[in-house]
């Protein structure tokens, strides 16, 4: 004999969700399945003043769900006496609020719930043991559904497939192939101007006013006139006009699409249980290389990032530091070597160890700067012209000077990668034990979830070593590309007349300054440059 309604003069709530993450099951879980059998139901019960609160394509991990927000709220304010879903999937599948609201909330606000299909009934007096159980399950089901999506991005992303809808500011959607990007020329020439300008020490506040001086369309206004936002706001002549700003700037210069390349995950939700999402680092980025065509080429990309990083550019009304101000190291202490402005001495300036300058913990490493730059000149002159003209020499010397370097980062990588993917596969037997734990009463769920949070975490600490680490071994393994790489850059600068912001961060890594020291009243000190790609070359 069926259960008496209980509040029958109140609301009885019919819950119906449904999300891809139902996938084979979707069919037979669709909205109006779930409508047709939950009004049978009620009929059949005698339940009445009855109410669909409907949430269609949104996750059961998600509980700020506008259907769901909509029933609570009138939970809330004494509305409804009778809950009722197809299932207790339907109704989530985030154990730990499934269970506060059908174990805590709902007897405290004297309100039936009733899960159909899994036989849940919260007016039959009758604890269900295996209810608990069962939301766990669904839980599972939903990390798993995420886990396997994630993976499905994750392939889609390293086999260079687009997963924004919109291309960056300076492409657009191929005609032939909506997946395939194809540069814009139009903002395209606007961007190779910007890295141009920068190259040539202007920064991001003098290139933003140079672009409103020219009359470019700021890109957002841009891409709106070309309705390249899927879904950006109409263009009007009542639109206020964007405009050019810094930071707008300093977005273009950091953009690695634009060599050509696909960069995805820069962004990560926090968890499958929220849409909330945070800044990735950098590290984590998946990278394909050569998606599209690029706009900036590869050196002109990555020596601008690094004047970026370095934050050496020139300014007026500040002291002009040099070109080599941000590279220059103390081979001892390894602290930078800071300028000291010619204020009150007859120089162009002198630099000196940071770690002494601030402690006295060091010695000075003290270099007047028009000394520095010539004799860095030179060095660089000479072993650039080495380079190009004895080609095939110099890529054997390379070679065989860091072949054994990265042997050894190879062997000690190799086993850091190991222990890590080690580590992994454990961690996943202690969550595995966790939830048995859990399920049997063994471990409590404030402790589970503090445990399996802290877990979760060093398992992704250790996922991203390994990628790194991934990284580092394939770049030991590259000493002659990493040569032929760097006398291509070599080419760049056919002379070299004068130190230059460009050609100090395209060719050179460090510059290393040794304590002067005086040998038979002669004054000696070492300057050691590490290049970029093949590191010091003098050793």
């Amino acid at each position: 004999m069926p259960k008496k309604p209980m509040n029958t003069d109140k609301i009885t709530a019919l819950y119906c969700r449904l999300s891809r993450d139902d996938g084979g099951d979707a069919e037979s879980n669709s909205i109006g399945n779930q409508k047709t059998i939950l009004s049978r139901y009620s009929a059949e019960h005698g339940f009445s003043n009855t109410k669909f609160y409907v949430d269609d394509g949104w996750s059961g991990a998600n509980f700020q769900r506008p259907g769901f927000e909509a029933m609570m709220s009138d939970v809330d304010n004494g509305l409804i006496g009778t809950i009722i879903c197809k299932d207790m999937s339907r109704f989530g599948r985030d154990y730990l609020h499934v269970g506060l609201y059908t174990e805590i909330k709902f007897p405290e606000a004297g309100i039936r719930f009733i899960a159909i299909n899994d036989g849940v009934d919260s007016a039959s007096g009758v604890s269900d043991d295996f209810t608990p159980f069962r939301n766990i399950i669904n839980e599972w089901y939903c990390r798993d559904i995420s886990k396997k999506i994630k993976a499905s991005m994750q392939s889609r992303a390293k086999s260079g497939e687009h997963l924004t809808g919109n291309p960056p500011y300076g492409y657009k959607k191929s005609e032939t192939d909506p997946k395939k990007w194809v540069i814009d020329e139009e903002p395209a020439a606007i961007i190779r101007e910007i890295f141009a300008l920068y190259l040539n020490g202007k920064n991001a506040t003098q290139i933003s006013e140079e672009m409103a001086r020219r009359g470019y369309d700021a890109p957002g206004d841009y891409l709106a006139k070309q309705k390249q936002y899927t879904k950006g706001k109409a263009v009007t002549f009542e639109t206020p006009k964007a405009l050019w700003h810094p930071g707008t700037i300093l977005n273009l210069l950091d953009r690695y699409e634009y060599c050509g390349h696909t960069v995805s995950y820069r962004r990560k939700t926090v968890s499958y249980k929220t849409h909330k999402s945070v800044l990735n680092d950098e590290s984590d980025w998946i990278i394909t290389k050569n998606t599209q065509d690029a706009i900036i080429d590869e050196e002109t990309w990555q020596t601008v990032h690094k004047m970026r990083e370095s934050g050496r550019r020139r300014k007026e009304n500040v002291w002009d530091k040099g070109p080599l101000n941000g590279f220059l190291y103390c081979p001892d202490c390894g602290s930078k070597l800071y300028f000291n402005h010619p204020s009150r001495l007859k120089t162009s300036g002198t630099y000196m160890c940071g770690y002494y300058m601030h402690y006295k913990k060091c010695t000075t490493h003290y270099i007047r700067r028009d000394e520095l730059e010539p004799a860095v000149l030179a060095q660089l002159r000479a072993d650039c012209a080495f380079a190009r003209e004895h080609e095939t020499e110099f890529v054997a010397m390379v070679e065989k000077k860091t072949r054994q370097q990265g042997d050894d980062t190879v062997k000690k990588g190799e086993k850091e990668y190991a222990e890590a993917k080690a580590r992994i596969e454990e961690i996943d037997l202690i969550i595995n034990q966790l939830y048995e734990d859990k399920v049997s009463g063994n471990l409590s769920a404030e402790r589970f979830s503090r445990m399996l949070t802290k877990y979760e975490e060093e398992q992704a600490t250790l996922r991203a070593k390994c990628e790194s680490l991934q990284v580092q071994i394939t770049a030991a393994r590259t000493t002659s590309d990493n040569a032929k790489q760097f006398i291509k850059m070599v080419r760049k600068f056919t002379e070299m007349q004068e130190l230059t912001p460009e050609i100090v961060s395209t060719l050179i890594e460090r510059v290393e300054v040794g304590q002067a020291q005086v040998v038979d009243g002669v004054k000696k000190q070492e300057i050691k440059i590490i290049y970029n790609f093949i590191g010091n070359i003098q050793e």
